[in-house]
């Protein structure tokens, strides 16, 4: 096992918000992985930019010698479909059926 790169890019996940009363969108860094503190980069017009295209690697609001890489958070695991529910419900009705012709 081999030490940590210290020079590595970090991982920050953002949320995209626009500046009220503006055009403006800013995807914030809620959690800064080197200060702890909430940072703010901006993602262009809301009109014409696609705020996408400012995801990626970009310097550390807290020390720009640092970079960390701007991330949309995971999202959550989507719990049992339709179609499981109604598979559960026809198992649940043939054992019902199984017990009546006993």
């Amino acid at each position: 096992m081999g030490k940590r790169d210290q020079n590595a890019a970090h991982t920050a996940f953002v949320t995209l918000r626009d500046l009220p009363g503006t055009r403006v969108m800013f995807w914030v860094v809620e959690d800064c992985p080197y200060c702890g503190g909430r940072h703010f980069h901006p993602a262009g017009n809301l009109r014409n930019a696609d705020p996408g295209e400012r995801l990626g690697e970009q310097p550390a609001a807290c020390d720009p010698a640092r970079t960390y890489e701007l991330l949309l958070p995971p999202r959550p695991k989507k719990k049992a479909g339709k179609q499981e529910r109604r598979k559960e419900r026809r198992e649940g009705k043939r054992r019902d059926i199984d017990d009546e012709n006993w």
